[in-house]
């Protein structure tokens, strides 16, 4: 489906927005949540707009400096990002079948008991308190 996809044009811009936001949701959802329902309520203004602000420039700026490369610059690195993508596909999903595997078969347990028992107690309490 997404050998189809094409970025260029207006409708391919407002799906790429789209994708952007639904990998976002769950990242900005709580501070927007907090910020908007502070604001409805009428509850320290100043510091919700200051946490929009601060936060829409931190989101803002990784996006202006990609897209201040220009597509020679971005061309250069292409080759290499494609092979850093498929080498952590194939890194992934044999990570992802080796975890299967231990599931399936319940060794999963026998590390989770192995990493307890090797981490700090404060590391094990912090891990295990929410």
């Amino acid at each position: 489906m997404l050998a189809k996809f094409n970025p260029d044009g207006l409708s391919g811009q407002f799906m790429l927005g789209m994708l952007l936001g639904i990998v976002w949701t769950p990242c900005v959802g709580p501070t927007l949540g907090v910020a908007i329902t502070l604001a409805s309520q009428g509850q320290a203004l100043a510091q919700v707009a200051a946490v929009m602000l601060v936060f829409s420039l931190g989101a803002a700026m990784p996006l202006l400096a990609i897209g201040a490369m220009s597509r020679q610059a971005l061309g250069k690195w292409r080759h290499r990002m494609l092979e850093t993508g498929q080498a952590g596909k194939k890194i992934f999903g044999i990570a992802l079948l080796l975890i299967g595997m231990l599931v399936l078969t319940g060794a999963d347990k026998y590390f989770e008991k192995w990493a307890l028992n090797a981490m700090p107690d404060w590391l094990a309490t912090l891990t295990s308190r929410y």
